[in-house]
């Protein structure tokens, strides 16, 4: 594999929004065991969030921008041709909200079959309505992306900041589940009592809740640099009859949903040790259930400059899941720069997703997304790298969100402020 300065491309520039007129990868893009397919770079307000595909449309949230204003929508791509991706339609938020995370689902109920996509509301801090705003969740119907109807939403109290992630799933009873995790500041507010809700969506017009869950603790009593224990994502698994909840410092929570309204604990996974910060922001499954990974966002060069004892950024954790009730430790992946304590750039993991026969694709912020594999034995390797140029204002490249979309072979990532990339690993095959 080449150094990262070796691999950076000479090309086009990238133009301020819209499509990438060309098929050259632009100027300063790393591609390292990557081809270069396409780029979108939406409508140009650049502070962008996650991103989910479904079917020929990519999903692209947004965020609150410098001016913190937010209400810039979820961006809707049309990647029939991942060459040249273009905006079609937004997913709409209210002005001084942002819209950062957003999942899609074909449903089946008796009050709507269609493609429904589900938008975490937060509100924006620092736009001095704070407490006017009504965040909580947006369902639309997209069965005709180009053409988004707002079905239903479910609302949150003013002043209260929102749903930081969401995820939403139907189960084989028919019953399509939301859940909503709590933003931190709002942990702290109830004093870690709100942290997470389960919603009856199967009537999409109107949403129900059904459970609040909480561990209950301090949100302040954590370790490490950054000493937080909040409910920062949730993720469905199993169907619907589990969702794991990353606690951050308070470890990756399996619950037993089987009885959405009386969740249950199946166990609670801590990275410390051997991790010396505990984060956990957020997990998935892989190899048919039987690990599990645990990605950290762990910022400690940034938040804690000159203490040594928190090391470098963060590393992905894999776990052996081969028993959900007592998960072990198996093995980390981490990059060169994670392990290191440089501070030109944010160098730690955000989100994994798995493609076929053990392939990981990870978001890396300023490591833009990073292609690596596990053994049975816990070995990890790098196997790519793609790090899109940097935007053109003194910043480095920060990449949120990674999906592995099958219907088209290739890996979308968001970029915060240049928006969406596409990339297909070389030699990889089907994904």
């Amino acid at each position: 594999m080449g150094s990262l300065f070796s691999l950076v491309l000479l090309g086009s520039a990238v133009p301020a929004s819209g499509t990438q007129p060309d098929m050259r990868p632009p100027a300063g893009t790393v591609l390292d065991n990557f081809a270069y397919v396409g780029h979108a770079g939406l409508d140009g307000f650049g502070d962008y969030g996650d991103l989910y595909a479904h079917g020929n449309f990519a999903y692209v949230g947004s965020r609150c921008a410098a001016a913190h204003q937010g209400g810039d929508g979820v961006q809707v791509v049309d990647i029939a041709n991942p060459r040249r991706p273009r905006l079609v339609s937004k997913l709409p938020n209210p002005s001084f909200t942002r819209a950062e995370d957003v999942t899609v689902l074909d449903v089946h109920t008796p009050s709507f079959t269609g493609t429904l996509a589900v938008v975490g509301i937060q509100a924006c801090f620092g736009s001095g309505h704070e407490q006017e705003v009504v965040p909580g969740v947006r369902l639309f119907d997209v069965t005709d992306a180009a053409h988004p109807a707002l079905l239903g939403h479910w609302d949150l109290p003013q002043g209260t900041v929102g749903c930081h992630e969401i995820d939403a799933v139907q189960r084989a009873d028919g019953k399509v589940l939301i859940a909503c995790a709590r933003n931190l500041v709002d942990h702290r507010r109830s004093n870690g009592a709100t942290a997470l809700h389960l919603i009856d969506a199967t009537s999409p017009a109107s949403p129900q809740k059904l459970t609040d869950w909480s561990l209950n603790l301090n949100p302040d009593q954590g370790v490490g640099c950054s000493a937080v224990q909040f409910a920062h994502s949730a993720r469905f698994e199993d169907g619907g009859n589990s969702v794991y909840v990353s606690y951050w410092d308070a470890g990756t929570v399996h619950l037993d949903i089987a009885q959405p309204a009386t969740p249950v604990v199946v166990s609670d996974t801590k990275i410390t040790p051997p991790d010396e910060d505990g984060d956990n922001h957020s997990m998935t499954l892989a190899n048919n259930g039987k690990w599990l990974i645990i990605n950290t966002e762990d910022t400690s060069p940034e938040d804690c400059q000159g203490e040594s004892a928190y090391g470098g950024w963060g590393e992905v954790h894999v776990y052996d899941n081969t028993n959900p009730q007592r998960p072990s430790f198996l093995g980390t992946f981490s990059t060169a720069d994670s392990r290191s304590t440089r501070t030109d750039g944010e160098f730690t993991d955000h989100n994994t997703e798995v493609a076929r026969n053990g392939q990981f694709f990870s978001s890396w912020y300023s490591g833009g997304i990073v292609w690596w594999t596990m053994t049975e034995h816990g070995v990890s390797a790098q196997r790519g790298q793609f790090v899109p140029p940097p935007p053109g204002n003194g910043s480095p490249p920060s990449v949120w969100g990674v999906f592995v979309d099958r219907t088209h072979n290739v890996i979308l990532a968001s970029d915060m402020q240049s928006g969406l990339w596409i990339v297909k690993p070389d030699k990889l095959g089907t994904l």
